[in-house]
């Protein structure tokens, strides 16, 4: 009688789904980590709660008013429409978001240290319709009156937490891109092809193009 009772459990636990202990909850936080391939091992035939994990908020930050740039003439730019002063050019130097972050605010520069990250509508307002010659003299998707020679990614402190979807003219083709890290991952823009996209931000390491709120 024990061996039955016993025979019973073992095919009643088979007969269980192995994804019914990883909830949808649980699913939707391991993404923001994990990519798909570790989740299914880790929760084999979960695929349905992947799918339904991709359904993602699809409110974002508010583009911002078409700016009006000024050089300075002290390698900053000031856009007078949405009241920001710029570097003129990007850093060379690759670092952390999270360094990133504190490298802006130990910036002393033209005058002021009152520097930080842009979010990523801010530094979109620096993309161009179109592929020109910037200051620097070489052609890339940025306002004329800034400096990029090269194909640099910047960071922004636009986490996916609090922008999950992007809408963008990518050389003349409508694009979506959406992002389920979380705020493990932060939204960058790449003047050279004239993109933005999101990296992880734990280890990746790229540049800083500093801003400053002015009256």
């Amino acid at each position: 009688m024990r061996i039955v009772l016993l025979t019973l459990v073992i095919l009643f636990t088979q007969a269980v789904p192995s994804f019914a202990k990883c909830k949808l909850k649980d699913i939707c936080t391991m993404m923001q980590k994990m990519d798909h391939f570790s989740i299914l091992n880790a929760c084999p035939n979960s695929a349905p709660l992947l799918k339904e994990c991709k359904h993602v908020s699809e409110e974002g930050l508010p583009k911002l008013p078409t700016p009006e740039f000024v050089d300075n003439g002290d390698e900053t730019i000031t856009d007078k429409v949405n009241n920001l002063r710029w570097h003129k050019k990007g850093t060379d130097q690759r670092l952390t978001l999270k360094d990133a972050k504190g490298f802006a605010n130990n910036e002393n520069f033209a005058g002021s240290s009152e520097w930080r990250l842009p979010t990523l509508p801010e530094l979109q307002t620096l993309l161009s319709p179109e592929k020109v010659v910037n200051a620097s003299g070489n052609k890339s998707w940025i306002n004329p009156i800034f400096d990029n020679a090269r194909a640099h990614y910047y960071w922004t402190n636009t986490t996916c937490d609090q922008v999950s979807f992007i809408e963008e003219i990518y050389q003349g083709k409508l694009q979506k891109k959406t992002c389920q890290k979380g705020d493990s991952a932060a939204w960058l823009v790449l003047f050279k092809v004239g993109s933005s996209l999101w990296f992880l931000t734990k280890e990746a390491k790229h540049h800083v193009w500093l801003v400053q709120n002015v009256q």
